[in-house]
């Protein structure tokens, strides 16, 4: 009984050290990984504005492409 006990223990084992292995330089905390660098913005972007008609985005100062309501301000 015991020595079936500690072969289920020794399989166990093996298997999440194994796993462990094959997982590479993956963290076991979120902390300790690298944070994702964030892109600086582009210098051709634009500001996008609500349409409170219809709810789409339109560049700032145009007009709404889906309702054709002015959108500045």
């Amino acid at each position: 009984m015991w020595l079936k006990i500690l072969i289920l223990a020794a399989v166990v084992a093996v298997v999440i050290y194994g796993f462990r292995a094959l997982g590479g330089n993956r963290s076991r905390r979120p902390q300790d990984r690298e944070t994702p660098r964030q892109t600086p913005a582009r210098d051709d972007a634009v500001n996008l504005i609500h349409c409170g008609s219809c709810g789409a985005y339109t560049p700032e100062g145009k007009s709404c492409s889906s309702c054709g309501k002015s959108t500045s301000g």
